[in-house]
């Protein structure tokens, strides 16, 4: 009988053992694949300049060539896309072309400073709503280097002198894109909570925002013809890139993170941006910029190291549990 329950104790704790050290691990790639999706989003930017098209005829396009690539992606994970994961990525769909809509008119209604700023509030909000909603904790040390952080990126920003052309409807668009950047997260992280798979979700995204889009590209856009084959293979590399590897990376991610660190991280796009704008466009850094995108990066490292150090902990507590005493 002793051994039995030995026995039983031994397979229990090994159980434990194994459902922990599969949620560090998976927390570790989930922290990983936002870095990546940051320097995607980095990225994007620098396509969207070589393209003279709108940005709603950019959006729409985009969102078509992504649609089929990831229904083959969902099909080819065996998540394919259902009635009931379109329902749940309905609002998510609404909130991310919103979002980039607002986003795209705030850059050309304000300063660049302003819209980056504004957006840089992200973080913050969807941290206060993300406790409540889904019981996410952050350290003392975690929230000053998140404040950190905003504030090297509003550094950042204002040192690159892009502070003229500011006006109140800008800013108050570059508003309702933080807005609805906020819920677009928050949704792909209540998805994910609820095991909607990602590859399906994300499809879903890309089709909501293809159908919302495409109307307004066609009323307000340039026309799709007037597309060369550069700016096309431009599209395809943002569609690719920025939308199924990008957004696919961060949906899947969302049910592995904290959803308010991630954001925080993300904020490090800015800082991919410039260096790449630097590098392809010889657009010139000035030291106070470089200073603080090093801080950013450092906050950002700092955030991320406490972040995995409690995942350890919390292994090192189901060792504990499994030492000497556990009898």
């Amino acid at each position: 009988m002793a051994a039995v329950t030995a026995s039983s104790t031994s397979a229990s704790s090994s159980g434990i053992r194994a459902r922990v050290t599969g949620r560090v691990g998976d927390t570790g790639l989930g922290y990983a694949a936002i870095v990546v999706v940051t320097v995607m989003w980095g990225i994007g930017p620098l396509l969207v300049r070589a393209i003279d098209a709108s940005p709603l005829t950019i959006l729409a396009v985009r969102y078509w060539i992504a649609v089929p690539v990831m229904l083959v992606a969902a099909r080819l994970v065996r998540a394919p896309l259902t009635r009931s994961v379109m329902k749940a990525s309905l609002a998510g769909g609404v909130a991310c072309t919103v979002a980039q809509m607002l986003a795209f008119v705030s850059f050309q209604r304000t300063s660049l400073a302003n819209a980056v700023l504004i957006g840089a509030v992200a973080p913050v909000l969807i941290a206060a709503v993300a406790v409540p909603m889904f019981g996410e904790r952050l350290t003392r040390a975690q929230v000053a280097l998140m404040a950190v952080c905003m504030g090297a990126v509003a550094v950042f920003v204002i040192s690159a002198g892009a502070t003229s052309g500011a006006t109140v409807v800008g800013d108050l668009f570059a508003v309702g894109s933080l807005l609805a950047q906020t819920v677009y997260l928050l949704e792909i992280k209540r998805a994910r909570v609820a095991n909607v798979p990602a590859a399906a979700y994300i499809t879903g995204v890309f089709i909501v925002g293809a159908v919302v889009a495409t109307p307004m590209a066609f009323a307000w856009g340039t026309p799709i013809g007037d597309l060369n084959a550069e700016e096309l293979g431009y599209i395809v590399a943002i569609a690719l890139a920025v939308g199924c590897v990008g957004h696919g990376l961060m949906t899947w991610a969302q049910k592995h993170v904290n959803v308010g660190i991630a954001s925080t991280i993300i904020l490090g796009a800015t800082i991919v941006s410039a260096v790449a704008a630097w590098i392809v466009f010889d657009q010139a850094l000035d030291a106070m910029q470089i200073a603080a995108g090093v801080v950013v990066l450092a906050a950002i490292s700092g955030i991320l190291t406490i972040q995995l150090r409690l995942q350890d902990d919390e292994l090192s507590l189901v060792d504990l549990a499994e030492g000497p005493f556990a009898d």
